[in-house]
Parts: structure tokens; C-alpha cells; sequence
């Protein structure tokens, strides 16, 4: 039967093919390039119980924000050609028909496309972008819509593998203000390239399915059709696309018909309404045998609708029911209808970035829709909820209104990634994300933005590389961080206005931040709030220069007043730095003694470097806290007097300071120790209230501290100190969350029991790790009834610690574990053995393709048994005896990133030596690594640290053990 329909399909393609005038050519060997070839692999996120410094990585969210772009569009542009369209002719609507043929041995799609144009300046040259697309040149006609009239194309030039378009050259002038319809026939290539119109894959019942779906940004729309792919140049889009008649399509907007294509049997074309007007990289095609599983009617007043493969419709609960109730909220806040009749969400198995927010059809990655019940984590439902949040929101500020260029991306990132909270918060209050804020958004991009490596906001991009570029965490933590600290200081009701009149202001359009700006000044004038510049003159200092200051806090316990003085805060500064920049801004100053009061406020000028503040209202023994729940994008760094104070008041009522403030004390003290700004014995007072400390938000922010000083101490004779002061804090927090989870446990209580069960595991408290061994012991007997057994939020926890405490069975259940059910989580745990032999043997297995462990699977092990403290001497020895053998089995692909891995932990001269060694030894692989100088500064960052507070820090432990 499978050869029959194989025949009866080629034939169908064939006639399909002429039908469109085209000759149909086989893809079956793919014109792909092999993204294997890429030298370097992205920095694999850390092992659950950490041990890295978080900012060694280029952005733990990186793999949600960076969009895929492959090497051959990167082509650097000749000396001084301007890759932008000249803007002499606009598109005003297009008519876009597509056939995919979603099937091996072609992988192809017919198109058809018209566009209807107004001529804006006169000119013979329609330049249009176009990149991998077969044009038939006979095909293309330009039309003059006032006469109907057909005007000669004299000319076709081909610029897609430089300039990614084609220009069609035509006999006379168009005339201005005309309206003229170019209409053109192109194949283009379903590709692998998770990128344009693609294809994806999924095996479902034993069998191997496709679909092919969209993913257009930020310049990737005109690899599907040819297109004025600029985000100004919007227009509204008729699309219509053909599939089988089993099959189902989705668009941006919704299906009005369904026809049977002539002459094909068992083909459709489905036609959709024409769109709203925006812009090209937020069109969107489906074309799969996905279900379309509809929301409970009532939660909105919009269709909403989740797209997913069949057997994974149980799945698709928790998307169906937040996501209408966010879109009503954000309708809500905005204060402007959701402008389109329907809101898709669709689950695609092979997606670049974590979604894509085309307006009406928002794509997910599987993983970040999908959540099952029994099986997933308080963080996976946390993780959903923010993403779908972060998506929706970006149905106003992005595509209602969108950044003209570029440049501007963190207006729409910046803002969704603001957003994301603040509608979470809305339909899961439980999950606290306004709380989380400082934790994922704020703390972390503080080691990114503390970099001299780092990037203004707001930069200048030309190329698509330098446009992918943009997708990092500047453009959204930083984004989400200073618009926040906006609403702060002009008002959050105030900033809720002015957001509703830009987006009126604008909508459909596109603008620039300074409208932004504009449209909250005029809101500000208008509700009388008194600022010391503009919001523009304010707001570029943050967007237009990179970094962020330290604020040090000198009080005169004499006169009630301080001297306040900004600085830019550097992790590392090079010495032939030759920045012109001053690195001074606008600095909004809030700063409470009573947090039941009110914050005082005041600000520091851009053109002062200092300023005297003459009364704090707080008498000479009470303390000061600035930056007032850390709304504000800075450090501060206080005299020893007030640090005294702030540790005494912790230690006898701790919750006198805000969650928020108790967390930015911990994480701006030790960032400043690490810095040499502060001395750690007053980052370690402060840490003298914990065993009291029973709230999340300041245990998560301080545990990552403690990440790096366990790090660095492991091998040396204070390690033991170390341990046990630690435990002394952990075991109260672990004693009061208890191990056992319930069904009637809040959401925060989940995060803190994950924070607390894996600390006091790690540090062997004896109540932890027996509970651990006995729910192993209970699973080795259940293996099927993990969820019954162990609760997802404790999984990685109890698999670790039963490995590192258990023996041979308990390893070789894992293992087994790992190869029944392809569950990578056994094969983490089991890099957290403390035998060398073990670790040795997990290393040499990845040489041996038949040894159970996946291909997809090597990076994982080699990364976590080099973070394990155990493993880490192991893993160098290893890259550096078994290179040949390494390179025969695997490539050289890994090399980079493996040797990134194993500096971590390295903090000796002796380890740096034989590091730098191995580099010089196969230098035309790592010489010119990023990961791997990036390696190298980590180990000597990690010996300086050691040489310079190991002692300080083990006298302070030997001063406070418990």
C-alpha cells in the first residue's frame, strides 16, 4: 500500500507542479548546510544543583529569545552597501498562495504571490526582499491597477546570496501615488533550518509524521515569499494554502473556506480572511495533521484554540485554560479590544526559539505549551504560564503597534518580558511572579549587564546577523528592568495610562522609543507627576549606554544626612580600556528606614557624580535601605556603620525589611565582596539571620552566592567550616518545609521545598538524604509508578542523592532507567556519583556509540560529571589523554565547550597551566574559541578570588561556626 500512495503521490505532485508552471525537482539528498559543522555548541544550562557562576553563561534564557540564522545568511554585506530597501515602493496588500509538499524525497513548496504596491517615489527599480527562493521569471508581472495596463519587466536581477533580494527593473517610470500589483510564481525549500517555512517532524504511534510551519523572525518571511521584509512596511495579507484533505491549516486569521483543488484528488486549498495590517515577520502558516482543541467557552470573548499533535491533546489543559484568561486580562489593561476574531496557539516539536508571537497563530516550542499534569514541575507550570503571558501580551505592544526598526527590538521584548508578570500574576496570583521579578529577571541580568563585554539597549543593526544579535538578554531582562523602574518613579497607574494612549496613538503602525517616551510624558503632565528632566532625557541614559551603576551610601550619623554617589559596577575591568563613554545616568533614589512608611525619593543627576542628601529620617541607630524593593536598576553599597545596623535588625526581626529588600542585601553584598567593594566578612553577617529566613525569594537569590564560595573552597582546608556553617542555616529552612510535599502546598512552597530538599541533600543533612534513599529504594521496587512515588519538584533531588549515597544497584537501576525511558534525568543523577571509577566509566561509554547513552546525550554527561566536584579533575584528564580518541568518535564539535565545562571549578595555577597547555596543544581548534578564552578568564578569576579571600572568609567561618 505504502508504494501505491508513494506512486499516486508523485503523480499528484507532478500535476500539482504543472498546475503552478513549474518543473518539480526532487530535495531527497537536502540542500541543507549540516548545522553539525558549527565549531561551537551553545553553553548547555547548569546541573540543578549548580555550581557555576550564573554568569558564565551568555544567557540562561538564550535558547527562548535567540532566533535560528544560518551561516549563509550571514554573508557580510560589500563595503558600504546598504542591505535596507530603498522605501521608493510600499506594499499595501498581499495575496500569498502556498502548496507544501510535505513529503520525503521533494520537501518542496509551490508559491504564488501578489502584491499590490503604491509607488511612493518615481523610480524603475522594485527592489523586494527574496532569499532562497527559485523565482520563474516568466511568471512576473508588474500591472498598473489604475489602467490595467501590464508594464515590461526589462530586467531581473538576483541578489538573493549577498543582498537577499531581487529587483525587478521595469521599461517605464511608476508614477507616484499610483497603485501597481506585481504577481510572481517561486519554489522554495521546506528546510531544516528551523527557519522560514520549515519542516518539523514528530513519531506518533511508531510512525514518523511531518508538517511544515512558519517562523519568520526577524528577516526570515522572505524565505517563504518574496516580500518587503522590513517591520514599517506593513500590509495586510490574503493567504491561502493547499494540503491534503486529512490534513488540517492554520493562519493568522480565521478559515473561511475550504475547496477542492481541481484535477488533484484528495487536495484542498483552505482560504483565509485577509488580515489586519502588520507587518511580515508575523505571518504565520501550519500546514500538519494536528487537532485544533478549543477552550472552554466563556473564558474569553475571542476563539481560542491550541493546535497540537493528536496524542498529546491531554496536554493541552492547562494552555487552554490561562491563555483566554490572560488575553481578557491584558484587553482589560490595555484598555483596547483584542483586534482579531480568533487566538491560536500552536505546539511544534522542532522550533528555534521558545515562541513566536504571530499575531492570531503563536507558535510554542512543544515543551513550553504542553504540560502534563501528572508529570510536570510547579516550575514547568510557572514556565508555561510566563510564556504564554509574554506571547499574548505581545499582541499589543509588538504587533498592534511595532518598533520601526531593529534598533528598537526591546520595545517589544522589554516590555512582553515586563508584561509576562505582571500577566501572570493576573490569572495565577499563587505563583507570585511580581516577587520573582528581581530573581529571574533583574539579579541575573546584572551579571550579563556587568560586563564591559556588554551592549547598550539600544544599538544600531543592519545586518540579519547583527538583528539576530538582538535576541539576547539586554533586549529583554534589561528591557523588562528599566521599563519597570519607569513605572516606578512616574507611578504605575500613571504608566498604565500612558502605555493605553501610545498604543493608541499608534496603532497598526510602528514607532520608536522617543514616541514611547512622548506618550508618557504627556500622560505624566497631564496626572501632575513632578520629575527633574523629561521621561526622554531620563530614559535615554538607560537605553543608550551599557551597564548600570553601584549607588555608595555614606551616611553623617551626626546631621541625619548621606552622600549618595554613583559608579559604574564592573565584574572585570581591562586596563587599556578606551571607552569614551561617562558612565553616569539618571538615578532615581528610593530609601526607607520604616517599611511601613512610604519611600522617600530623590534623584541623582546624569551630570553629577555625587550629591549630598541632608535628612534620611532615621536617627543615628536606625538603618537606611536604599532602593526601595529594587525597583530600581542598581547596586548599593553602604559604610560599615549601617551594615552593622541592617545585620543587627535582620538577626532580631528580619521581616522589618521587604522579601525583595532581604534578597537584594544578599545578592548586592556578595556581588560587591566578589568585586572587592565590600569585605566578605559583612557580606557573611548579613547571612547570620538565615536560620531564621523561611521565604523563597531571599533564599533563592542568596543559594546562588553560596554556589560560587562552595565552588571555590571544595579542595581547600576551610571547605569542612564552610559545609557546616551552611548546614547550620539550610537544616531550619529544610526542617520547616519538610520533605514531603502535598497537593495543598502553595506554589511558593514548591519552589522553596526544591531550593531546601536539594541543599540540605547536597550537604548530607541525615533526615534528607534518608528520605531520598527511601523513596529510591521504593521506586527501584515501582519503576513505573514514578509520579505516585516521587513528586516531580523532587526528582532531580532524589535520583542525584540516592546515586551519590547508594551503590552499584542503585547506578545500575538509573542507567536501565535511562535506556527504557529515554528519561535523561537518571543519566544526570548519575553523573553525581562520588566514585571516581564510575565517573571514569561514564566518560570512556561516550566513546562507545553502542555503550546505551544517545548521541544527544554526550554534552549532557560530559558537562555535569565536570560539575561535579568529584568528576571535575576526571573530565580534564580526560579532554587531555583522550583527545585523538575523543576526535575519532565525536568530531571536534564538542572541544570548545567541553573545555569550558571544565573550568568551572578550576581555581589553582597548577589547573590553569595544564589548561592553558591543552589550548597551545590544539590550538587551531580552541586558539580562537570564545567559549574557550572565556574558560580561561573564569580560572583566573577563580584563582584571584581564592588568593585574595580564602583566608578573610576562613577566619569569619572559624569566628561563626554554630
Amino acid at each position: 500500500m505504502a508504494a501505491i500512495w508513494n506512486l499516486r503521490l508523485f503523480f499528484s505532485l507532478i500535476i500539482i507542479g504543472l498546475a503552478f508552471g513549474f518543473d518539480v525537482q526532487s530535495n531527497a539528498n537536502g540542500l541543507d548546510p549540516d548545522e553539525l559543522s558549527l565549531l561551537e555548541p551553545a553553553i548547555v544550562p547548569d546541573p540543578v544543583d549548580g555550581v557555576s557562576r550564573w554568569w558564565y553563561t551568555p544567557s540562561r534564557k538564550a535558547h527562548l529569545f535567540r532566533h535560528n540564522y544560518p551561516s549563509n545568511v550571514e554573508v557580510q554585506p560589500r563595503q558600504g552597501e546598504d542591505l535596507r530597501l530603498p522605501g521608493d515602493i510600499l506594499p499595501r496588500l498581499y495575496n500569498i498562495r502556498l502548496f507544501p509538499f510535505i513529503e520525503e524525497g521533494n520537501w518542496t513548496t509551490d508559491g504564488y504571490v501578489e502584491i499590490d504596491v503604491e509607488c511612493i517615489i518615481a523610480t524603475v527599480n522594485i527592489s523586494i526582499n527574496s532569499l532562497d527562493l527559485t523565482i520563474d521569471q516568466a511568471s512576473i508581472t508588474v500591472t498598473d491597477q489604475q489602467t490595467g495596463n501590464s508594464i515590461p519587466v526589462v530586467n531581473f536581477i538576483d541578489e538573493q546570496s549577498n543582498r537577499e533580494r531581487i529587483t525587478l527593473q521595469v521599461s517605464q517610470p511608476l508614477t507616484v501615488g499610483n497603485r501597481y500589483k506585481i504577481t510572481m510564481k517561486y519554489i522554495s525549500i521546506l528546510n531544516t533550518l528551523l527557519t522560514g517555512f520549515y519542516r518539523s517532524d514528530y513519531v506518533e504511534n511508531g510512525v514518523t509524521k511531518y508538517l511544515a510551519v512558519s517562523d519568520f523572525e526577524a528577516t526570515s518571511a522572505r524565505r517563504a515569499f518574496p516580500c518587503f521584509d522590513e517591520p514599517t512596511m506593513k500590509a495586510n495579507f490574503t493567504v491561502t494554502l493547499g494540503r491534503k484533505e486529512t490534513w488540517t491549516s492554520a493562519s493568522n486569521m480565521p478559515l473561511i473556506r475550504t475547496e477542492p483543488i481541481v484535477g488533484v484528488p484528495g487536495f484542498v486549498w483552505d482560504y483565509y480572511e485577509t488580515s489586519v495590517t502588520m507587518s511580515t515577520y508575523l505571518v504565520a502558516f501550519l500546514v500538519s495533521e494536528f487537532v485544533g482543541i478549543p477552550s472552554e467557552p466563556g473564558l474569553s470573548n475571542v476563539q481560542f484554540r491550541i493546535w497540537a499533535r493528536a496524542d498529546a491533546r491531554n496536554l493541552t489543559d492547562y494552555a487552554r485554560d490561562i491563555g483566554p484568561r490572560v488575553l481578557e486580562f491584558f484587553e482589560s489593561f490595555y484598555n483596547i479590544d483584542y483586534p482579531l476574531p480568533k487566538q491560536d496557539m500552536a505546539a511544534i516539536p522542532d522550533f528555534a526559539a521558545g515562541a513566536m508571537e504571530n499575531w492570531g497563530l503563536i507558535t510554542y516550542r512543544e515543551q513550553y505549551l504542553l504540560t502534563d499534569p501528572n508529570t510536570a514541575s510547579a516550575r514547568s507550570f510557572q514556565f508555561a504560564a510566563i510564556i504564554i503571558a509574554h506571547e499574548l501580551s505581545h499582541q499589543w505592544f509588538g504587533n498592534l503597534v511595532t518598533m520601526d526598526w531593529w534598533n528598537a527590538l526591546w520595545l517589544n521584548e522589554g516590555f512582553a518580558s515586563y508584561m509576562e508578570y505582571i500577566g501572570t500574576d493576573a490569572v495565577e496570583p499563587g505563583f507570585r511572579m511580581s516577587d520573582q521579578f528581581i530573581l529571574e529577571n533583574l539579579q541575573y541580568v546584572f551579571g550579563v549587564d556587568a560586563l564591559e563585554t556588554s551592549r547598550p539597549i539600544n544599538i544600531e543593526v543592519n545586518t540579519p546577523a547583527e538583528i539576530n544579535s538582538m535576541f539576547d538578554s539586554i533586549s529583554y531582562e534589561k528591557g523588562s528592568c528599566v521599563i519597570r523602574m519607569c513605572a516606578d518613579f512616574i507611578g504605575f497607574n500613571v504608566f498604565q495610562r500612558g502605555l493605553t494612549r501610545y498604543l493608541n496613538d499608534h496603532a497598526y503602525g510602528n514607532a520608536n522609543q522617543d514616541d514611547l517616551w512622548a506618550a508618557l510624558q504627556t500622560q505624566v503632565d497631564l496626572d501632575g507627576v513632578i520629575l527633574p528632566a523629561t521621561i526622554k532625557e531620563i530614559m535615554d541614559t538607560w537605553t543608550y549606554k551599557m551597564g548600570f551603576p553601584f549607588i555608595t551610601v555614606t551616611r553623617d550619623y551626626q546631621t541625619g544626612g548621606a552622600n549618595v554617589k554613583q559608579e559604574r559596577f564592573l565584574l572585570r575591568k581591562s586596563n587599556d580600556s578606551t571607552d569614551p563613554i561617562v558612565y553616569q545616568w539618571w538615578v532615581p533614589l528610593t530609601y526607607t528606614s520604616d517599611f511601613t512608611q512610604a519611600a522617600k525619593r530623590d534623584w541623582l543627576p546624569v551630570s553629577q557624580v555625587s550629591k549630598p542628601l541632608t535628612n534620611l529620617g532615621a536617627a543615628s541607630n536606625q538603618w537606611v535601605i536604599f532602593n526601595v524593593e529594587q525597583q530600581n536598576y542598581y547596586r548599593v553599597l553602604y559604610d560599615a556603620v549601617n551594615y552593622g545596623l541592617i545585620r543587627d535588625q535582620l538577626i532580631a526581626d528580619h521581616l522589618r525589611f521587604a522579601d525583595n529588600n532581604r534578597a537584594q542585601l544578599l545578592d548586592d553584598a556578595f556581588n560587591l565582596a566578589l568585586v572587592e567593594l565590600l569585605p566578605y566578612a559583612q557580606a557573611f553577617d548579613l547571612t547570620l539571620y538565615l536560620k531564621n529566613e523561611i521565604e523563597y525569594v531571599p533564599w533563592h537569590a542568596v543559594l546562588s552566592e553560596f554556589n560560587y564560595v562552595d565552588t571555590m573552597l571544595y579542595n581547600f582546608a576551610e571547605f569542612p567550616s564552610w559545609k557546616n556553617y551552611v548546614t547550620s542555616l539550610v537544616e531550619p529552612y529544610y526542617t520547616f518545609i519538610g520533605f514531603q510535599e502535598t497537593q495543598a502546598n502553595p506554589h511558593f512552597d514548591k519552589l522553596s521545598r526544591i531550593d531546601a530538599v536539594n541543599w540540605a541533600c547536597r550537604l548530607g543533612v541525615a533526615d534528607c538524604v534518608q528520605n531520598s534513599l527511601a523513596a529510591y529504594a521504593t521506586l527501584m521496587a515501582q519503576p513505573d509508578n514514578i509520579v505516585q512515588i516521587i513528586s516531580p519538584n523532587e526528582k532531580s533531588t532524589v535520583l542525584r542523592t540516592a546515586i551519590e549515597n547508594g551503590g552499584q544497584v542503585e547506578y545500575d537501576f538509573a542507567f536501565q532507567q535511562y535506556k527504557d525511558k529515554a528519561d535523561t534525568s537518571y543519566l544526570v543523577a548519575m553523573c553525581a556519583s562520588k566514585q571516581a571509577t564510575v565517573l571514569s566509566g561514564l566518560l570512556e561509554m561516550l566513546l562507545d556509540a553502542n555503550s546505551g547513552i544517545r548521541s544527544s546525550d554526550v554534552n549532557t554527561v560530559f558537562n555535569n560529571v565536570a560539575n561535579n566536584p568529584i568528576g571535575n579533575e576526571i573530565a580534564l584528564d580526560f579532554l587531555i589523554n583522550r583527545w585523538t580518541d575523543i576526535q575519532n568518535a565525536l568530531g571536534v564539535t564538542y572541544f570548545p565547550a567541553w573545555y569550558r565545562y571544565v573550568c568551572t571549578r578550576q581555581n589553582t595555577q597548577a589547573g590553569l597551566d595544564k589548561l592553558i597547555q591543552l589550548r597551545d596543544d590544539h590550538f587551531i581548534i580552541l586558539g580562537n574559541s570564545n567559549s574557550v578564552k572565556q574558560g580561561i578568564e573564569t580560572v583566573e578569576t577563580n584563582i584571584k578570588w581564592v588568593s585574595l579571600n580564602q583566608g578573610e572568609v576562613g577566619i569569619w567561618l572559624a569566628a561563626n561556626q554554630p
